[in-house]
């Protein structure tokens, strides 16, 4: 049997509708598990889920300190980011970022940019850090916090440290309980670090 001609746009726009249809379920669903992931977080920690469907944020508390964290499915246009931010009470004593190491960073050193570089070979070829203090760093970034980074260097971390506000992001969506603790233990362990005495 043979299909008429006069059916073609018919069925082609059927055939949009249906993938249309898909796409917008399989994105509501996968909504619903940032959502879901955070509110177990909110328990965890005594915080709450607020803003939309589609961009819940987890607000909690952490040693006095507002913490903010956000989960973003990538697009064609913006990668995907989890994104924990902590708003300290003073200033750092200095900016930070530490990053892993990409294919521009590694060309930025042949071609002479600096990074710091704690003399620590894997370390040092996994990531890149960017001070203007670099006692501070040295000061921050003790082995037991390389340790963590190391071990989620698959993962890409990414820290920020600017002024009174510390970010830690990876860029994807965490997916899982464990990811969201590995991310958080990772951010107090930098925010015990900075708010020690002598900072």
């Amino acid at each position: 049997m043979e299909v008429p001609e006069t059916l073609y746009p018919i069925l082609f726009g059927l055939f949009v509708i249906i993938v249309i249809t898909l796409v917008l379920v399989l994105s509501l669903l996968r909504y619903r598990v940032i959502r879901q992931l955070m509110e177990q977080q909110a328990m965890k920690h005594g915080g709450s889920v607020v803003g939309s469907y589609l961009l819940p944020v987890l607000k909690f508390p952490y040693r006095g300190l507002p913490v903010v964290v956000t989960s973003v499915p990538g697009t064609k246009y913006r990668p995907a980011k989890t994104e924990v931010n902590i708003t300290l009470k003073k200033i750092a004593a200095a900016d930070l970022k530490i990053m892993t190491e990409s294919l521009g960073a590694r060309l930025g050193k042949a071609f002479g940019a600096s990074d710091v570089l704690l003399n620590s070979d894997e370390f040092d070829r996994e990531f890149v850090i960017k001070t203007k203090d670099e006692a501070f760093v040295r000061t921050i970034l003790t082995l037991t916090l390389q340790e963590k980074l190391l071990g989620m260097r698959q993962q890409k971390p990414r820290i920020s440290l600017e002024g009174t506000w510390l970010a830690v992001s990876v860029p994807r969506v965490i997916r899982t309980e464990e990811r969201y603790d590995q991310l958080f233990e990772l951010a107090f362990y930098i925010t015990d670090q900075v708010l020690e005495p002598g900072f």
